[in-house]
């Protein structure tokens, strides 16, 4: 039985645009009562961003919105003063002068890209052209406005910026599984998990993922994070530079081992993708889809534009890190007690796990060579940190035990133990 999910605390994003808002109140009350913290408070939370270069963005372009909306609305103003003695007097033609003008300030927004503002910027205009026409100095409303604006961007980017003081250990590097350690019953990462991680390797975190699966299915799990170390994928087969698109190391068979395994396996009539990595590509070869879970998991990667299938009649023994055999239960149980008892099989490392289609196993073989752990001592020479920390849902296995995320918990474990709280890095308060 699915247990339901606890309400969390409310989060920092929360606290902070509460804190933003109250001192635009505050402000407000210092003024001599000319402003309208309704303004300055919205801009504010506007700016109240996961990320800093979001932040710069909203600011420039809530003060961009007004400005266009102001001006729009005085440039009306301005010119009925100029053809109208007594504006007052003459309501109809002014209300039938606002909707032209309002073309004109939704167009403008368009021309300095920022539509996601047309309404804000065409709210700023309805409120000067038609709340406060009439009013003897609308031209005072409008700069009011604007300094409501900019009161709340520069309170909502203080806010957004200050932080408690914390030490930051940019010395280590942080090493995670890609299981429901990190992603949550449903194998997806968390809109807390995201922004956290996220923000947390922007601050210097050396972040890595130790897997057994493809770069490529890294992608799909993980959309949008900033992966800038290599990651150990393929249970250990290779390490992969997400950022430039490369394979660093990889651990092959040689053709010999190749051509031996994949005969044995056509001789025991067993159907399998060859994965190989070929000019910087990865390549996925098979001859047929022969039962229905073949067909599946082909239809389902086929798209990618990370994968290459090929189908072909021909082995390839270049580049080969690994043979995946997806067969029934029974039929790869019996594969397995088979492949176990051949004398040649200490040159092979083998991984037998239950699929993801109900009544299919995988067999999965690699070169003896392959593991996880020797790629990992080879990711900790390239990244050249003096200590390691792993995590993962096995004790005897991880450094860290997480067994499962649900509670964010492993992104809260890096954050714990990457910038403790620390008065001596006063420096660190204000985050550019």
């Amino acid at each position: 039985m699915k247990q339901p999910k606890r309400l969390s605390l409310p989060g920092q994003r929360i606290i902070r645009s509460a804190v933003a808002v109250a001192v635009c109140i505050v402000f407000y009350l210092l003024r001599p009562w000319e402003g309208i913290p309704f303004y300055s408070a919205t801009a504010a939370m506007q700016c109240i961003q996961p990320y800093t270069k979001d932040m710069k963005k909203v600011a420039r372009k809530r003060i961009l919105g007004t400005i266009v909306g102001a001006s729009c609305g005085l440039l009306l103003l301005l010119l009925e003063s100029w053809l109208i003695d007594d504006v007052a007097s003459h309501t109809t033609l002014h209300y039938l002068m606002v909707p032209l003008f309002l073309i004109l300030t939704l167009y403008l927004t368009v021309v300095f890209g920022i539509q996601e503002l047309a309404y804000f910027s065409g709210a700023v205009f309805l409120a000067l052209t038609i709340n406060h026409f009439t009013d003897e100095n609308a031209f005072l409303f409008a700069l009011n406005r604007l300094l409501d604006t900019v009161i709340g961007i520069l309170v909502g980017s203080v806010v957004n910026r200050l932080h408690f003081p914390r030490r930051r250990n940019t010395d280590t590097l942080y090493v995670s599984a890609l299981g429901h350690s990190l992603l949550d019953s449903e194998s997806r990462l968390s809109d807390f998990s995201k922004v956290e991680l996220n923000r947390l390797i922007d601050d210097g975190m050396k972040f890595s993922l130790s897997t057994i699966q493809t770069q490529a299915t890294v992608r799909e799990l993980l959309p949008g994070v900033k992966l800038r170390c290599p990651i150990i994928t393929m249970d250990g087969a290779a390490l992969y530079d997400m950022g430039k698109l490369s394979y660093l190391r990889t651990t092959p068979m040689s053709g010999e081992k190749a051509a031996r395994i994949m005969s044995w396996c056509h001789e025991e009539g067993l159907p399998f993708f060859s994965n190989s990595i070929e000019q910087n590509l990865l390549v996925i070869r098979f001859r047929e889809l022969e039962n229905e879970a073949m067909k599946q998991l082909f239809e389902k990667k086929r798209n990618s534009p990370y994968r290459n299938f090929i189908r072909s009649e021909a082995d390839s023994y270049g580049g080969v890190v690994y043979l995946l055999i997806l067969e029934k239960d029974e039929t790869i149980e019996k594969a397995y007690g088979k492949l176990m008892g051949e004398p040649w099989i200490g040159e092979y490392r083998v991984a037998k796990h239950q699929s993801e289609y109900k009544g299919f196993s995988t067999l999965k073989i690699y070169d003896a060579a392959c593991s996880r752990d020797a790629m990992l001592r080879e990711l900790e020479s390239i990244m050249g940190t003096k200590e390691t920390v792993t995590f993962g849902a096995d004790a005897q296995r991880y450094d860290v035990a997480i067994p499962n995320s649900d509670r964010n918990l492993l992104v809260k474990e890096l954050k714990r133990r990457f910038e403790p709280i620390d008065i001596r890095s006063w420096k660190n308060i204000f985050r550019w």
